[in-house]
Parts: structure tokens; sequence; C-alpha cells
């Protein structure tokens, strides 16, 4: 079997919010000195991928698939250091892309591949958290999308699929092919990779994809334009409020609204 994992670039998301800001002219974060890592949904559906291939005895290819810059490809090196059979690059800036156009060239760039049997990717990117993708790349595909997955599992000619829910689990048995969004479950936190594993995923060859190749001769013309961009507002601040018993506690707490003003 085939599956196909979706990998994406993000600004580390802890960077600190005194570390961050914003370009007012360019309105994109202005943070030159920060990490890019892997968004930690993609790193979750990785995970899942690679425990579906282990239950297989290594009988599962796995494809690491991203869509960005150059600078990408540190993503995609790290899949093959946890030994992706093979790692795509649609080389472009997604910038100014809707989801629906980023889902139509993904899906394009899929069917420029092995027929796969399984796409899978984060129920939501890291950045901007829209969680769109996995629902129209299905539809571009033409196959079923489960989202929230926590787990897969092989079952005879078909796949077991759990599902996370507000109040449990769902469990689901799907032919294939289908697109599924990988949730964060305990269990989904991705493996970290042996060293000489990295060193030699540093000199393995990644495939690139051109950007106009895939999208029908537009060359990803940008649809989306952001008209603002800006840095929440601060937090307020909190106290912890001391004593040994709850009517102590209750004491401190009508002293210290007192002292703000508030009562």
């Amino acid at each position: 079997m085939h599956a196909v994992v979706l990998l994406k670039r993000v600004l580390d998301p802890e960077i600190p919010q005194s570390a961050f800001a914003v370009d007012p002219e360019r309105r994109e974060p202005l943070v030159p000195r920060a990490p890019y890592v892997l968004s930690v949904f993609d790193g979750n559906a990785l995970e899942v991928a690679l425990r579906l291939r282990d239950a297989l005895g290594g009988a599962c290819e796995l494809t690491a698939l991203s869509f960005g810059p150059q600078a990408a490809e540190e993503v995609l090196r790290k899949a093959l250091a946890l030994q992706c059979d093979r790692a795509v690059l649609v080389s472009g800036e997604e910038q100014g892309l809707g989801a629906r156009r980023k889902a139509d060239i993904l899906a394009a760039a899929i069917r420029r591949l092995p027929p796969a049997d399984l796409v899978l990717l984060g129920r939501q990117a890291a950045d901007w958290e829209a969680g769109q993708l996995g629902g129209m790349l299905a539809e571009s595909l033409g196959v079923p999308c489960l989202p929230f997955v926590s787990e897969v599992r092989r079952d005879g000619d078909a796949f077991q699929a759990v599902q996370q829910l507000e109040g449990g689990t769902a469990v689901y048995r799907l032919p294939g092919p289908a697109v599924l969004t990988v949730t964060n479950a305990g269990g989904n936190v991705l493996r970290p990779a042996r060293i000489r594993d990295v060193m030699a995923a540093r000199g393995c060859e990644i495939a690139v994809l051109a950007l106009g190749e895939l999208a029908k001769g537009d060359g990803g013309t940008a649809e989306v334009e952001t008209t603002a961009l800006r840095l929440p507002p601060p937090r307020g601040k909190a106290e912890m409020i001391d004593g040994a018993t709850a009517g102590e506690r209750a004491r401190s707490l009508v002293r210290r609204l007192g002292e703000l003003g508030a009562i």
C-alpha cells in the first residue's frame, strides 16, 4: 500500500509574544531570527503513518509531500530521517493562495505519485489554524475525508480509523482511498529520529515539482489578500490569593479587590 503525508513548514508557534512583530507594510510576521518548524499536527499525521507501516511489517510505502519555498526541504528531510521512502517538494510561495487553490495544486502533485491508498495531514496548520485543507483536498481528489483521526489500522482489504469525538471515539471502516486529517491524541507524538538517520537524510534526493506545472497554467496567482494583521492585545495579569483556609483566602481576596478599587 502507499500513503502520502502532507507536511507544512511554519513559523515556530512557541515564539514568545515579546519577540514577535508584524511588518505593517507587507502585513506579515517580522521575526527574522525565529526558527521554522514542522507544523505539530502534521507531525502527528506522520507518526500515525509510521505506526501503520510498523504494524504492516514494512509493507507500506510512505511519501512525504510539502508545498513551500526551497527551505521547506528541512521538514522533508526530517521525514526522510524517519524512514519515509520518498520526499516531494512543490516549490513555490503559498502566500496569497486560498485553501481551494492549494488543495487543487496538492491534488495535482499527488496524482503524479504512485496511486495513494491514504493521504494524511494535520487537522489544521499551526500558523493560520483554518483547518480547511483536508476536506477540500478530498474533494479535489474525489475521495472521502474523515477528520480528527487518532489511529489507523489495516483491516483486510480496507482500513480501520479511530476518530476522536468530544465524548469519546468512533471507529470507521474505509475501503480507501481516503483523506484523513489527524489530531493530537496522546499517542501521536512524533518519534525522534536517530542521529545516523538524520545524517543520512542530508544526502537523500528530494523530488521538486514547480508550482507552475501544477497550477493549471496560472502560476499560482494570488487570490487572497491580507488587509490587516496585528498582534492581539496583551493579556491581563493574574495574582494568586494566599490563605490556609477558605475563609482566609476569601478575606485576602476581598482585601485585594478593595486595594484595586474593584469594590
